[in-house]
């Protein structure tokens, strides 16, 4: 009899399960409902922004996301989601419509969306008559991770490819393609900014990674093409010649607690010379009394042809000529204290001259431009009469000088002298300006003029 009960249990149980697995099998999860969505405008640039409006809802589960497939030709481009909460919500969001490569140009854009449940449940939706027209530009900007910006131009025909001519850039750089740089030659993102991701050239923000370049068989790249279309990247350069000033030439050396780098080449009056890395920087500033700058790669030799050492300071960026034993009638000096070659940096004492003849840094070389005629430009020390002074020599020794009381003064009023020895600062002195100071040393006449940067 206990048989036949327990045989009975087991096929009631059976029976309850069966049941149980039979309601299970017709259970049908929640699914959302998309009742309305649209994007505005249409019609859009890639790189835009749009915005989505729409309303989800769901009768019988929390809502957990809207997801959001961009797709062209049948080729999602973008995916972004939207995080839900409740059982109904209305979205009113911004759509970035990404720049990808190879989009072509006028095509319609399809909107997937999909509005997911925290059951997993999922309904789909889709948005087309969205058209998407690549942008052109008329101009973009190759920024290298030094600082440099050089602009690029549509190439033609070829609305898609943008040249930089006239380069001077190394072999080798990291950058970025920028659609706007600010007032300070700074990347403005935003704009475009096309970097690197993942190994290749793609839209990147702050914390994009820079971009690659690097020729074969050429020194220094004179042009780049970057292809809006494919993000492609081609460059052609050149070799190195007589003409070109290389930060590879340069050895260091230490002069008075400064790095200079210094080149000892000849050079020819009115000899153009290519600048190459930091040294066509646009804040590094050419002695304003022997070279003449023609472009932010190029500057031109004023000096008489005969043999020169070129220092570059790099703490001050700025670039001073020495030449061994100057002296009249050839050049003059100044020497003093509170003078100092013109430098661009800020935040710093721009005086680097005290008295004697040391150094490069202890004086100011004058180029003579007609017959006992020189000309020295230098920045000047606030007036402070226990220290700011200066005299022009013959020579590297402390003979052959004259005092103020010996000249005649035209132009602005820079200096003065109470004893008629050295020459003071007045208090009209700026000491973010500059003063060209043209000596005639046989009629003892000086002019001064003033120049701001």
């Amino acid at each position: 009899m206990k048989t036949i009960y327990k045989i009975g249990g087991i096929a009631l149980l059976s029976l309850c399960l069966f049941t149980q697995c039979d309601k299970e099998d017709d259970y049908t999860v929640s699914k959302p409902e998309i009742k309305s969505a649209a994007i505005t405008p249409t019609t859009f640039s890639y790189g835009d922004t749009v915005r989505l409006t729409a309303q989800v809802s769901d009768a019988d589960a929390r809502l957990a996301a809207l997801n959001i497939d961009i797709v062209v030709d049948n080729r999602v481009i973008a995916v972004q989601s939207v995080p839900l909460s409740t059982n109904q919500e209305e979205i009113n969001v911004p759509v970035f419509i990404p720049l990808v490569a190879d989009l072509p140009d006028k095509t319609e854009i399809k909107i997937n969306l999909r509005a997911r449940n925290l059951l997993k449940g999922e309904t789909s939706h889709e948005i087309g008559s969205l058209t998407g027209e690549r942008a052109y530009y008329n101009r973009l900007y190759l920024v290298t991770d030094n600082g440099a910006v050089y602009p690029l131009a549509p190439e033609g025909s070829n609305k898609d490819r943008y040249v930089a001519s006239g380069l001077t850039l190394l072999r080798s750089f990291n950058y970025k393609i920028a659609q706007k740089i600010t007032g300070e030659n700074q990347i403005d993102y935003s704009g475009l900014v096309w970097g690197n991701k993942n190994g290749k050239p793609a839209l990147a923000d702050e914390n994009g990674e820079s971009l690659f370049a690097f020729a074969v068989g050429v020194d220094y790249i004179d042009r780049f093409v970057f292809d809006a279309y494919s993000f492609g990247t081609s460059l052609a350069g050149q070799n190195f010649s007589a003409n070109d000033l290389i930060p590879d030439l340069f050895e260091e050396q230490t002069i008075d607690s400064e790095l200079f780098k210094k080149y000892t080449r000849s050079l020819e009056k009115n000899q153009e010379l290519t600048l190459f890395g930091e040294l066509a920087d646009q804040n590094v500033l050419y002695n304003f009394d022997f070279f003449e700058r023609l472009s932010p790669n190029k500057v031109k030799f004023l000096g008489e042809t005969g043999n020169y050492t070129i220092y570059y300071n790099t703490y001050r960026k700025h670039v001073i000529i020495g030449v061994e034993n100057p002296a009249y009638p050839n050049y003059i000096l100044v020497t003093g204290g509170g003078l100092g070659y013109p430098t661009k940096v800020t935040g710093i004492n721009k005086e680097h001259v005290w008295w004697g003849f040391g150094n490069v840094r202890n004086f100011i070389l004058f180029r003579k431009i007609a017959d006992n005629v020189f000309q020295g430009t230098f920045m000047i020390h606030a007036k402070d009469d226990s220290w700011v002074g200066l005299k022009p020599y013959e020579n590297t020794s402390w003979g052959g000088e004259k005092r103020y009381d010996a000249f005649t003064f035209t132009g602005e009023p820079a200096f003065e002298s109470a004893d008629g020895g050295d020459w003071k600062a007045t208090e009209n002195v700026d000491p973010d300006a500059c003063y060209r100071v043209t000596i005639n040393w046989v009629a003892n006449t000086v002019n001064v003029e003033k120049i701001i940067l």
